[in-house]
């Protein structure tokens, strides 16, 4: 029995050997070799999908500079022309109108007063002038009498109050005509406090009807984000004049989708850069896209972040306007520069302290220089040859 298994166990024993060396042989690495090849840089960015036209309902210009969010429609609600879409609090303002309205009615009152003691003056002034005018023609009256009919002291007495009563009739004629441009002038005075005070009311009045913004047309709203928060605006938030808080999207037209660039990167997106988009909702439905707006100045991606970033703006064609909505997440891949030459895996390269080395297969580690790299490959410039091994 014992023989007869022998040859079966000397079988067995062979089999296993030769497994055995056939695993080593598979699990041996795969050389790799410098070779003439063409690298194209790739730049890799998030987005999100907006409006490339819309209409923006932004933050109006008050009083106070900052408002406070009290009501928001909901992200994409369908909306008639002239419905609610956003309501800022009021209570400031309307707290202010009660005193304005009450400072016009003290105005107006002012003026009123004004004109009744104006009236009573300038009918006390008129009075005067009848009476110096009375005066005056009694007194040229009794001076018309024939010298020689009266006594020499009796005319010239006479003459006397003639003069005076002259010069008291030229008195109160200047004193009516003061009285009456004095008047003049402080009833433009009192009406301009009360237009004052009606305008400050029609301001407050106009504010308060800005406070609520409505759909100019029919159309699902998209809410915008916080520039500082980085999130979608929402009810209690603080906002200044100009900023957009809801977009109406014109969906026939084409869309655009926002990035950012990090600021590490730049110089390797310019404008007018093409490559494909693809909505996170869609992954395998791929769109061109096109870098139509790149800023130029770097600004810090929250408030208190040290991360600055670059804004960036591509048109994406709007093929499907019932699926491609704003707000949507989107993978960004742009074609950069082609280099051709030596290519090397970028597992086989050492950067330390700004510099590249290439390591060898024997372990060697030799300075190159390097013109370009892609997710999986660099271009070697100088440093090493065709056929060359690499760990």
């Amino acid at each position: 029995m014992k023989q007869a298994l022998l040859p079966l166990l000397l079988l067995l024993a062979a089999c296993n050997d030769k497994r055995g060396a056939q695993v080593a042989v598979t699990t041996e690495a795969p050389r790799a070799a410098i070779m003439q090849g063409e690298i194209v840089e790739r730049v890799l960015l998030t987005g999100e999908l907006r409006a490339g036209v819309a209409v923006d309902l932004t933050v109006p210009m008050t009083e106070t500079w900052e408002l406070t969010i009290r009501w928001l429609a909901e992200d994409g609600a369908l909306l008639k022309g002239g419905d609610r879409v956003l309501e800022f609090d009021n209570s400031a303002f309307t707290n202010g109108l009660v005193q304005k309205q009450i400072a016009v009615i003290e105005a107006s009152s002012a003026m009123r007063a004004y004109r009744d003691v104006s009236t009573v003056s300038l009918s006390v002034k008129q009075h005067e002038l009848e009476q110096a005018r009375v005066a005056t023609e009694k007194a040229k009256l009794l001076a018309s009498v024939p010298a020689d009919l009266l006594p020499q002291r009796t005319v010239q007495d006479r003459l006397i109050d003639k003069t005076r009563t002259e010069l008291a009739l030229a008195k109160a004629e200047r004193d009516l005509a003061t009285e009456r441009q004095a008047a003049a002038l402080e009833g433009k005075v009192k009406q301009i406090e009360v237009d004052k005070a009606k305008r400050a009311v029609q301001t407050a009045e106009k504010a308060i009807g800005e406070l609520v913004l409505k759909a100019p047309r029919d159309g699902a709203i998209s809410v915008g984000t916080h520039p500082w928060e980085g999130r979608r605006f929402q009810i209690g938030d603080s906002v200044q004049p100009g900023f957009i808080i809801v977009t109406l999207p014109d969906f026939s037209q084409p869309m655009q989708v926002n990035a950012e660039l990090s600021d590490v990167d730049d110089g390797r997106v310019t404008m007018g850069q093409t490559g494909s988009c693809t909505l996170d909702a869609f992954p395998t439905e791929p769109q061109p896209c096109e870098v139509k707006e790149l800023a130029p100045v770097a600004r810090n991606k929250q408030r208190q972040s040290l991360r600055r970033m670059f804004s960036v703006a591509l048109s994406i064609p709007n093929k499907d306007p019932d699926r491609m909505r704003p707000g949507m997440s989107v993978k960004i891949e742009l074609v950069g520069k082609q280099q051709t030459g030596l290519v090397a895996p970028r597992s086989a390269l050492v950067f330390e302290s700004g510099k590249a080395a290439l390591r060898l297969r024997g372990g060697e580690l030799r300075p190159v220089t390097i013109a370009g790299c892609d997710a999986q490959r660099c271009v070697i410039a100088t440093g090493a040859t065709v056929g060359e091994e690499v760990q």
